[in-house]
């Protein structure tokens, strides 16, 4: 008899001591993780993508300290440090600098954050202090929206090419992706290339000014983004200029209206809900204890004028159903490797 409760008495001790030691764990899994996220700036596409951020952050518990560095590397720099500061758990950039924050992504990785590049990739030597990164193949939409622009103007003719930031691996890398396609075409010859900075005012600025001093001498707009794009489509309208074709990247809704519209000529879709959400569900995974891949590249769809009422139905029209659904849909496609099912 006394065998048997000792028995008993053992047992149960050693059930309380599992319960006790799984106690831990399920907490972990129901503690708000704190994620510093800090961008380059409040662009169109940035302030599109804070939506799928947030609805993120809603689904996983996420304590979310959004920033914008507003287009400075001492403003990034400084927001890193406040998050390292605070203890987060994970740092998502979407870099002002592709070069500028190694230091900083060293120092956060030194004290057992996670951090996740973005957007715009992080150069060496931040790089190898990333615990994964999420972005767009950058040269490919280079070569999308040139390669239409080239066969609408009958692959001759005189263009003019709005640019990101520089040292941004996003203008570096649409840069190249324009000038593989260009370089094959000698007929073709770049009047005037500026850096708009992904801005729509300073677009409609350098457009007014190129079309004061080339007026129908430009024959088409390769813009590398579209808020500059919308920006130089403003500048010609108000000069009534119709017929010169421009081209861009990032399918925000004022790019997909003008291209359902015909005012611009294509967009290339890069989802910014789906890509700066994945980005934070990636930083929560790890911070998780899950294995996350080194390198998630998001391929950007070509949206013509045949297609862009698909585009805006799907992501502006319903814009709260396909917000809701995002956490789901963003789960789904790191589970298949499908990222930028849509």
């Amino acid at each position: 008899m006394k065998s048997s409760f000792l028995k008993r008495a053992a047992a149960a001790l050693l059930t309380l001591g599992c319960v006790a030691m799984a106690g831990p764990s399920l907490a972990a899994q129901d503690k708000p993780i704190t994620v510093g996220f800090t961008v380059y700036g409040m662009s169109g596409w940035v302030s599109s993508g804070k939506e799928g951020v947030e609805a993120v952050a809603k689904a996983d518990n996420v304590d979310l300290r959004w920033a914008s560095a507003d287009g400075s590397v001492a403003s990034q720099v400084a927001q890193i440090k406040q998050f390292i500061g605070q203890h987060v758990d994970a740092i998502v950039i979407d870099p002002v600098d592709s070069s500028a924050l190694g230091p900083q992504i060293k120092e956060a990785k030194s004290k057992g954050i996670k951090v996740i590049g973005t957007n715009v990739k992080i150069f060496p030597p931040g790089e190898q202090y990333l615990t994964s990164y999420v972005g767009p193949d950058d040269v490919l939409a280079g070569e999308n929206e040139t390669k239409a622009l080239v066969k609408k103007i009958g692959g001759k003719g005189n263009v003019v090419i709005l640019k990101g930031p520089l040292g941004q691996s996003a203008t570096i890398d649409r840069t190249q992706g324009i000038e593989n396609v260009l370089k094959q075409h000698s007929g073709i010859k770049v009047l005037a290339q500026r850096p708009g900075d992904w801005k729509r005012e300073k677009g409609y600025n350098i457009t007014a000014s190129w079309l004061s001093r080339y007026g129908t001498q430009i024959d088409g707009i390769i813009s590398e983004n579209d808020d500059m794009a919308v920006g130089a489509i403003r500048a010609m309208r108000q000069r009534r200029i119709t017929n010169v074709p421009v081209v861009g990247v990032d399918g925000i809704e004022a790019g997909l209206k003008n291209v359902a519209s015909g005012r611009q000529l294509v967009t290339n879709l890069q989802n910014a809900p789906l890509q700066l959400g994945m980005a934070l569900q990636v930083a929560v995974n790890a911070v998780r204890g899950q294995s996350v891949p080194d390198k998630i590249m998001i391929h950007m769809p070509v949206v013509t004028q045949d297609n862009a009422d698909q585009y805006m139905k799907q992501m502006y029209d319903n814009r709260q159903q396909f917000i809701d659904g995002l956490p789901e849909l963003i789960n789904k496609n790191l589970a298949s490797g499908h990222y930028g099912h849509q």
